[in-house]
C-alpha cells in the first residue's frame, strides 16, 4: 500500500525506510524485554503491530533430592527436581518419570521473562512392590510451533529407593512411647523365632546385634534428640525385616501469654486477643482453648507436622460492648497426647486479662489541642488531652506513645519523638462515678514522594498526532490527597487527584494526552505530586517535581539547514522539503520570496546580501485542505567594531584589599542576546556575564568586573573577550574580539617569608646582614630597621663579642609592616687564660685548667715535646712534664705553655719482707717510698710508732730477743693516698748459751756411762753361765760344755 514510511520502534537503534519492506536483524539477542513494533505511516495516519517474540534458555542444571534414602512402605514422602537458571518459566514443563512411566506434570504461570530457578515436588507413598525403583525428572521447553522441535529437554540423574516391609516376626513392648523431652525412656523388643541376629538401631541408645538373646531393650536416660527413630531388626534365613517403633516426644510450653493491642477498647469495635505459646512440641497435638471467665469460648488445633519445639500464637477476635467491662479472658494451652499420654494433659495457662470497654458516645468530657493532628511520616508529635472535671482516671492509649492512667491530673500529653505508624489511633479516655469515655485524636500521616519523573511514548512526535505523557509518582501517602499537576513551559495545563482510602504509600501514574504541533518542538513538559492537607497541613503545600521533558516535533516540512546563521551582508541559501504529496509549496520572506510550486517537493529560498536585521522568512504547504508554515529561524549576527578594557573610575596603582572596577567596552555588536563577554586574568577564565536583550540591532555593551586584588595580583594581567556564541548552526569556533592587555600594580603591606640566623664576624654591622638571609614581599620597596628588646639600633653601629643575642628586623612601607626575629651569634677568634701549672692525679681526665673564649667555641689540643697528645688523656705518674696548650677557631688560634704535675700515692721500693736472726744479735730495718708530692713514712710495732721520717727510714734492734719477733708495719702517706709495708721478724735463741742445751749434755753423758756399765756388766755374767742337770739324790752336775750338771 502507498505509504510516506514505515520503521522499526521498540529498541536502541530505529530503523526507518521508504520502501514496501524493513528487516529487523540481531546478531547476538541479550535483552529480555525486547519488544519490537513495526510502524507505518500513511496519509497521517499511524499504525503499527507488535512482534511476538520468545526468547528462551534451557536449565543449567536438572537435579533431584530427597531426604530419605530409605522408605517404609504407606508412609509419605516428597521427591524435588530443582530446575536451575531457566526462561521463559511460563513455557516450562516438569515431567516426573517411574521407570519409563510417565507419573505428573507440572506448568508454570509466572509471566516473568528472565531466567529463574524453579523446583517441583512429587509426593509418593511406596509400597514393596516399589523397592529399588528408580524416579527422575524432566525439565521440558514447550514453545509452540515456532519453536524448536523436539522441545529442548534436560533431565535429572535418576534417583533409587528402597522400601521396608512391616515387620510382623517382632514385637515392642509397650507398643508405641509417649514421653517428655529430657526423661528417660526403655522398650523391649523380642521374637519368638529362631533368628540370625537382632538389633536396636537409633540415633541414641542404639544396641548391637545379637545372636544369642531373644529380647534385647533399647534405654536412653535423658531422651534429648526431636528426630529420634528406634528401629528394632532381625534377621532371618528367609527374610531381614526391621520394625520402626512409634516415639512422641512432647514438651509443655516455657510460657503462656496473652496480650492485646488495645488496653482501652470501645464497645461494638472488633479487637483481637493474642495467646502467645512459647517452645511448645509437638504442636499438632497442641489445642489452646480460650475462657471467657470460666466459659470455653473457642479451640484451636494445628497441623503443623513439625517435631521440634516451636512458639505458636492463637488470635481470639472480640467485639466487645458495655456488659463486658471487667471481664477477664484466658487462654490454656494443652497437649492432647491421647490415652498412652499422661492424664490428665498437660496444661499451662495464661495469666487472666481484664478487659475495659469504654463507650463510644460522644464524650464531651475531654478537649484536644491540636483539635486534629497533621504529621509528616518519621516527624514528631505532641497533643495535649485536657478535662475540667474531677475524674477517677485519665489516659492516652495508642499503638505508640501511650500514656498510663493518671488520677492526679487533668492535662497529659501524648507524644511520639518519630511517628512511624500508619494505622496510629491514638485515644484519649476518662473514667469518672458516671461513665467511662473515649475521644479519638483525628491524625492524618503524610510522606512527600520518593519520586517524581516524567516519560513519553516515542523520542519524536509528529505534529498533529495525539501522544500520553506519562507520570510516575513513587511511595506517596496519602494518596487521596494527592494532586498531580502537568506544566507546559510554566503553564498549568491540568489537575489530576486520586480518591483512593488507602492511607499506607502507593504509587500513582497520571496521564495527560498531547496533540502537538511545530510550536511545541523543544517545549519542555514537567509534572508536580502536590499534597493538599488543608489548612492544618503544611504551607504551602509539600510539592515534588519531575524533571523537564523535553518534546521533538517533527514537522512536514524540512529545512536545509534547520536554522541560518548568516553574518550581516552575506549570501544565504535554504531549502525547504516534504515527503509527502500536496497541492503547493513555496517561500514567503521579507527578501527572496519564492512563488509556490505544484510539481516540486523542494524549493530554495536565497539572498545575495542579506542586509535586513528583521528578517522572516517562512516555507508553507497546502496539504489535506490546510496550510501548513513552518518559520525559518534566522539570525543575523555583526562581530563588534571594537573590544577594550579599562580600570573605569580609578587611575595608578592599587592596595591591596581594596575592590576596584575593570570596564569592557563593547562597541556595534548584534545580536547582544548571543554575546558573551569573557573576562581573563592571564590565561584563567575569571568570569561570564551573557545579556537577554531581545533587539537583533547593533549596539554597544559593557561589563563591569569587580575585582578586589592582593599582592599575588601585582603585575597580572587582564583581558576582555567579546564572543557571539551562536549555536552548532553558527561559526565554529565562535567569532570572538579581545581587548589590549591592561597590567595592573598592587600596593601591599611587607611580609617578611623568612628569615635565617646570622653569625657574623666581630665588628659586622646590622646592615651587613646578607640578603640572601631574608626573603621579603613588598610593594613599594620597604625601609629596613632593627630592635634589640625594646631598643632601636643604628644598622651601622660594630658588633662587638658581647652582643650576641635575639634581634628584630621590621621592614615597613606606607601600607604597614611585617617583623621577624633572628639570633645573631658574633663570632671572633680563640682566647686562653690558664695557670702556669697545673697538677693532676695520674690516671684521671685531664680537663684544661683554663677558661676558653671564642666564637665559634675553639678546639683545644695538648702538645708534649712537639706532639699532640690525643684525648681524652689520662696522664700517668712518669709524664709530669711542660706542655703546650693550644685553641683554635675559624679565625685563628692561641697557646699557652702548662707546666702539669702528675700527682700518685706513695709506692714502696722493694724490701725484705720476711727477716729471721739469731738472740743477741743486732737489726735494721729499712723502708724507703717514692710518690708525689714525696711521702711522710715511719715504722710502727704492735700499735706504736716507732720511728718518724721522710721518704727513707730505718731503724735498729740491738741484741734481739724474743720479745722483738712479731710484725713491724712500715706506712707512707702523701695527699693522693696511704700505702703500707708488713715486714715479719722471727728471733732464733742461741743454742751453746742455753740452760736446755745444757741440761741435754748431762743427759747425754749419763745415758752414756749407764750403757758402758751395763755392758760390763753383762759381760761379766755371760763368763758364770752354763747348763746344770738337777739329780733326784740332789748332787749336782756339770755339764758338758763346762756349765754344772
Amino acid at each position: 500500500m502507498p505509504h510516506q514510511g514505515l520503521r522499526w520502534e521498540g529498541f536502541n537503534t530505529e530503523i526507518n525506510t521508504t520502501e514496501d519492506k524493513s528487516s529487523w536483524t540481531v546478531e547476538e539477542m541479550t535483552d529480555w524485554e525486547i519488544q519490537p513494533s513495526c510502524v507505518v505511516i500513511s496519509n497521517e495516519t499511524q499504525c503499527s503491530q507488535d512482534l511476538t517474540i520468545t526468547i528462551y534458555k534451557t536449565p543449567d542444571r536438572v537435579s533431584m533430592s530427597t531426604g530419605d534414602d530409605i522408605m517404609t512402605e504407606g508412609s509419605t514422602y516428597e521427591l524435588h527436581c530443582d530446575v536451575v537458571n531457566v526462561a521463559p518459566v511460563q513455557n516450562l514443563i516438569v515431567k516426573w518419570y517411574k521407570g519409563e512411566t510417565l507419573m505428573h506434570n507440572e506448568t508454570f504461570t509466572d509471566p516473568i521473562k528472565t531466567p529463574v530457578n524453579k523446583t517441583s515436588i512429587l509426593q509418593i507413598t511406596p509400597d514393596r512392590s516399589d523397592d529399588g525403583v528408580q524416579y527422575r525428572c524432566e525439565a521440558e521447553l514447550e514453545l509452540g510451533a515456532a519453536g524448536h522441535q523436539p522441545p529442548p529437554t534436560v533431565t535429572s540423574e535418576p534417583i533409587q529407593h528402597h522400601c521396608i516391609d512391616e515387620c510382623t516376626l517382632l514385637q515392642f513392648n509397650p507398643q508405641q512411647v509417649i514421653v517428655k523431652y529430657g526423661s528417660s525412656v526403655s522398650v523391649d523388643c523380642s521374637t519368638n523365632i529362631t533368628h540370625n541376629g537382632m538389633g536396636w538401631e537409633a540415633s541414641e541408645g542404639s544396641v548391637s546385634m545379637t545372636k544369642t538373646q531373644n529380647l534385647i531393650t533399647w534405654r536412653v536416660p535423658s531422651l534429648t534428640r526431636w528426630d529420634i527413630l528406634p528401629q528394632c531388626y532381625i534377621s532371618t534365613n528367609m527374610t531381614n525385616c526391621v520394625s520402626l517403633l512409634p516415639v512422641l516426644i512432647y514438651k509443655t510450653p516455657d510460657t503462656v501469654s496473652m496480650s492485646t493491642g488495645d488496653n482501652i477498647m470501645t464497645e461494638g469495635s472488633t479487637y483481637e486477643l493474642h495467646c502467645d505459646v512459647v517452645n511448645v512440641a509437638p504442636v499438632q497435638n497442641l489445642i489452646v482453648k480460650w475462657y471467657k471467665g470460666e466459659t470455653l469460648m473457642h479451640n484451636e488445633t494445628f497441623t503443623d507436622p513439625i517435631k521440634t519445639p516451636v512458639n505458636k500464637t492463637s488470635i481470639l477476635q472480640i467485639t466487645p460492648d458495655r456488659s463486658d467491662d471487667g471481664v477477664q479472658y484466658r487462654c490454656e494451652a494443652e497437649l492432647e497426647l491421647g490415652a498412652e499420654g499422661p492424664q490428665p494433659p498437660p496444661t499451662v495457662t495464661s495469666e487472666p486479662l481484664n478487659i475495659t470497654v469504654y463507650s463510644i458516645d460522644e464524650c464531651t468530657l475531654l478537649q484536644f489541642n491540636p483539635q486534629q493532628v497533621v504529621v509528616k511520616y518519621g516527624s514528631s508529635v505532641s497533643v495535649d488531652c485536657s478535662t475540667n472535671i474531677t475524674h477517677n482516671g485519665i489516659g492516652w492509649e495508642a499503638s505508640e506513645g501511650s500514656v498510663s492512667m493518671t488520677k492526679t491530673q487533668n492535662l497529659i500529653t501524648w507524644r511520639v519523638p518519630s511517628l512511624t505508624r500508619w494505622d496510629i489511633l491514638p485515644q484519649c479516655y476518662i473514667s469518672t462515678n458516671m461513665t467511662n469515655c473515649v475521644s479519638l485524636l483525628p491524625v492524618l500521616i503524610y510522606k512527600t514522594p520518593d519520586t517524581v519523573s516524567i516519560r513519553k511514548e516515542v523520542d519524536k512526535m509528529t505534529e498533529r498526532y495525539t501522544y500520553n505523557l506519562q507520570c510516575d509518582v513513587v511511595n506517596v501517602a496519602p494518596v487521596q490527597y494527592l494532586i498531580v499537576k502537568w506544566y507546559k513551559g510554566e503553564t498549568l495545563m491540568h489537575n489530576e487527584t486520586f480518591t483512593d482510602p488507602i492511607k499506607t504509600p502507593v504509587n500513582k501514574t497520571s496521564i495527560l494526552q498531547i496533540t502537538p504541533d511545530r510550536s511545541d518542538d523543544g517545549v519542555q513538559y514537567r509534572c508536580e505530586a502536590e499534597l493538599e492537607l488543608g489548612a492544618e497541613g503544611p504551607q504551602p503545600p509539600p510539592t515534588v517535581t519531575s524533571e523537564r521533558l523535553n518534546i521533538t516535533v517533527q514537522s512536514l516540512l524540512h529545512f536545509n539547514p534547520q536554522r541560518v546563521v548568516v553574518k550581516y551582508g552575506s549570501s544565504v541559501s535554504v531549502d525547504c522539503s516534504t515527503h509527502v504529496a500536496h497541492s503547493g509549496i513555496g517561500w514567503e520572506a521579507s527578501v527572496g520570496s519564492v512563488p509556490m510550486k505544484r510539481n516540486q517537493n523542494l524549493i530554495t529560498w536565497r539572498v545575495a546580501n542579506l542586509t535586513r536585521w528583521d528578517i522572516t522568512a517562512m516555507c508553507y504547504m497546502n496539504y489535506d485542505r490546510k496550510q501548513l508554515e513552518n518559520p525559518l529561524p534566522v539570525t543575523v549576527y555583526k562581530t563588534p567594531d571594537r573590544v577594550s578594557i579599562n580600570t573605569a573610575d580609578h587611575t595608578g596603582p592599587m592596595t591591596e584589599g581594596f575592590t576596584y572596577n575593570l570596564q569592557c567596552d563593547v562597541v556595534n555588536v548584534a545580536p547582544v542576546q548571543n554575546l558573551t563577554v569573557k573576562w581573563y586574568k592571564g590565561e584563567t577564565l575569571m568570569h561570564n556575564e551573557t545579556f537577554t536583550d531581545p533587539i537583533k540591532t547593533p549596539v554597544n555593551k559593557t561589563s563591569i568586573l569587580q575585582i578586589t586584588p592582593d599582592r599575588s595580583d601585582d603585575g597580572v594581567q587582564y583581558r576582555c573577550e567579546a564572543e557571539l556564541e551562536l549555536g552548532a548552526e553558527g561559526p565554529q569556533p565562535p567569532p570572538a574580539v579581545t581587548s589590549e592587555h591592561i597590567n595592573i600594580t598592587v600596593y601591599y603591606k611587607p611580609h617578611i617569608v623568612f628569615c635565617y640566623d646570622w653569625a657574623p664576624k666581630i665588628h659586622s654591622t646590622l646592615s651587613s646582614y646578607p640578603t640572601s638571609y631574608f626573603l621579603i614581599s613588598a610593594n613599594p620597596l620597604p625601609s629596613i630597621s632593627w630592635s634589640r628588646g625594646s631598643s632601636s639600633l643604628n644598622a651601622s653601629t660594630f658588633l662587638d663579642k658581647y652582643d650576641s643575642g635575639e634581634y628584630k628586623i621590621t621592614a615597613s612601607n606606607k601600607q604597614g609592616e611585617s617583623s621577624c626575629i633572628i639570633n645573631i651569634t658574633v663570632e671572633y677568634p680563640p682566647g686562653l687564660n690558664c695557670t702556669e701549672s697545673f697538677q693532676i692525679k695520674e690516671k684521671t681526665l685531664f680537663k684544661p685548667p683554663c677558661s676558653v673564649d671564642g666564637a665559634p667555641k675553639p678546639d683545644i689540643s695538648l702538645y708534649k715535646n712537639g706532639k699532640q697528645i690525643p684525648f681524652p688523656y689520662y696522664p700517668s705518674r712518669n709524664e709530669s712534664a711542660l706542655y703546650n696548650l693550644n685553641a683554635s677557631n675559624t679565625y685563628g688560634s692561641v697557646h699557652h705553655p702548662l707546666q702539669i704535675d702528675i700527682l700518685y700515692a706513695p709506692v714502696f721500693d722493694p724490701m725484705n719482707e720476711k727477716i729471721e736472726v739469731e738472740a743477741d744479735r743486732n737489726i735494721t730495718l729499712n723502708c724507703s717510698s717514692s710518690g708525689n708530692p714525696e711521702p711522710q713514712v715511719w715504722w710502727s710495732f704492735k700499735n706504736k710508732n716507732i720511728s718518724t721520717g721522710g721518704r727513707y727510714v730505718s731503724i735498729n734492734i740491738q741484741k734481739a730477743t724474743s720479745s722483738n719477733s712479731g710484725e713491724y708495719i712500715c706506712s707512707a702517706t702523701n695527699r693522693v693516698g696511704h700505702s703500707r709495708k708488713i715486714v715479719s721478724v722471727e728471733i732464733k735463741e742461741n743454742i751453746s748459751s742455753s740452760p736446755s742445751f745444757k741440761l741435754y749434755i748431762y743427759i747425754f753423758l749419763f745415758v752414756l756411762i749407764m750403757i758402758i756399765i751395763l755392758c760390763l756388766y753383762m759381760l761379766r755374767k755371760r763368763k758364770s753361765t752354763g747348763e746344770y742337770q738337777i739329780q733326784t739324790d740332789h748332787e749336782l752336775k756339770p755339764l758338758s760344755k763346762g756349765g754344772l750338771e
